[in-house]
């Protein structure tokens, strides 16, 4: 009982400070775009209208190098930052440009997997201030011989506007751009994996929170992915604007500027809903994480997508704030790659402690 009340403390507590420190920082006006006008399919309510034409395999640029204290925090790795350019602009230099990090395993895997190039793109949540979580990701992952590539989503992180903070501008418009922010997501993950693909990567995905939502519609359009591991995603789009927790709030303010009725708005938010449609992946290669004591994003709605998809559900008592943040549920996806990809790590393990 006072575990369930802390989670749900700490998620009302977070959540109030995120709305009026973030979301609403500097009280800034909407955004107010004519992206439904410019961008055709944008409200058509089809998915694959929505996001098209497919954008092409991204350009990686590598930056060099981070600093030495940086790098030595990761003896089996070459950690570099990358950029390319978006395939959606929005009007924003900054966010316009992509950005990432890759941490490149120097391990070479296993008998009987040296041909293959295992690489797991993982993004954050709708507040991103920096890269904790892939760092744990990073350190359990790049010893087995494993990528990890982090990707800024819009508006996040190394992708926020000056005078901005991370996430603001995710939500801080009308309908046309809030639709307009969420194509741009999927189409920089989408052209970022064509590129690893032709690299000959095989690719799982991580997300968290908002980017469990990036990854998870991922799977309904990109063919040969071998994962998606989303921690605490909001399935639906439309309907977490009536079950969704405070930061909603700042959704609801640019929705409210449209003057549709609730039909007309659900008909074009289908494309963000992700159980209307079926991934390209089985289900099997699909693990949902649910926090139970989840004060930002519906439960009961990724239980259900479970049972919808046949995936693998697991729980954790744990609010959303913890269960994104925190080191425990990031540790378990963590184990559950290693599983998926069958890399003995007892062997390689040894063999990397009598190499140092």
């Amino acid at each position: 009982m006072l575990r369930k009340l802390w989670s749900i403390c700490l998620d009302e507590i977070i959540g109030f400070y995120l709305l009026h420190r973030f979301f609403y920082y500097k009280k800034r006006s909407l955004i107010i775009s004519d992206a439904g006008k410019e961008t055709p399919g944008l409200l058509s309510g089809e998915l694959l209208s929505f996001f098209s034409p497919v954008p092409g395999p991204a350009s990686l640029e590598y930056q060099s190098n981070l600093d030495p204290a940086s790098q030595a925090s990761f003896p089996a790795a070459e950690v570099k930052d990358f950029q390319f350019p978006s395939p959606v602009q929005t009007g924003f230099p900054g966010n316009d440009l992509v950005k990432g990090r890759h941490w490149k395993s120097t391990v070479s895997l296993p008998a009987g997997n040296s041909d293959s190039r295992f690489t797991v793109v993982a993004i954050d949540g709708i507040v991103q201030l920096g890269v904790r979580s892939f760092n744990r990701l990073a350190k359990r992952l790049t010893p087995y011989g494993i990528d990890v590539i982090m990707l800024d989503s819009p508006f996040n992180y190394r992708r926020t506007p000056p005078g901005y903070r991370p996430g603001q501008l995710i939500a801080g418009g009308n309908l046309d751009h809030q639709l307009l922010v969420a194509r741009q997501g999927v189409f920089d993950l989408w052209s970022l994996i064509l590129h690893l693909q032709s690299e000959g990567h095989q690719l799982g995905l991580v997300g968290i929170s908002h980017g469990a939502w990036l990854t998870l519609t991922a799977s309904l359009l990109i063919e040969q992915l071998q994962f998606v591991m989303a921690i605490t995603p909001p399935v639906d789009l439309f309907h977490i604007l009536d079950e969704g927790g405070t930061v909603v709030n700042a959704i609801r303010r640019g929705i409210r500027e449209s003057e549709l009725s609730e039909e007309q708005l659900e008909q074009i938010c289908q494309p963000l809903r992700i159980p209307q449609w079926k991934p390209k992946l089985p289900g099997s290669a699909i693990h949902l994480h649910v926090a139970d004591y989840d004060r930002f994003v519906p439960s009961f709605r990724i239980e259900a997508l479970a049972g919808q998809w046949n995936t693998k559900l697991i729980h954790h008592p744990l609010g959303h704030i913890e269960a994104t943040t925190g080191p425990k549920v990031v540790a378990q996806v963590a184990e559950e790659i290693l599983h998926f990809w069958k890399i003995p790590t007892d062997s390689i393990a040894a063999s990397t402690a009598s190499n140092t």
